[in-house]
């Protein structure tokens, strides 16, 4: 997979998707095996969610080196997956990847874009 071909599955996903009004995704090429891309997705319903990735291409699949996506109604954080190494969350098995739900952190494997947009139309159902 290369970045082109990441970036194009996402936006045909993000344009295609019935419940998100408007949508701004970044890109920033570094060399020709890396990207960082960083986004906004503004849901019909009105709630937003902010994201970012970086990301390494290989042959076949893309690995992802850092992730946060920030689920948001109006300014108030609803929740927050990352991977950052939080000292925080050192006690949770999926360390270093977490969600944040309010002040209590989760554990949580890595997760995709898509899988927190499927997160919040089940919230919002």
């Amino acid at each position: 997979m290369s970045p082109a071909e990441y970036i194009a599955g996402l936006q045909r996903f993000l344009e295609s998707h019935p419940h998100i009004a408007s949508f701004q995704l970044n890109t920033d090429h570094r060399g020709e095996s890396f990207l960082y891309l960083h986004g906004r997705l503004e849901f019909l319903h009105g709630d937003t969610l902010d994201f970012k990735e970086f990301l390494a291409f290989h042959s076949n699949e893309a690995e992802k080196y850092m992730y946060a996506y920030n689920y948001r109604q109006n300014e108030q954080v609803i929740f927050r997956y990352d991977n950052a190494p939080d000292p925080r969350a050192q006690h949770l098995p999926s360390y270093p990847a977490h969600k944040h739900a309010g002040e209590t952190l989760l554990p949580s494997g890595q997760v995709s874009l898509m899988d927190v947009v499927a997160e919040v139309m089940n919230r919002n159902r």
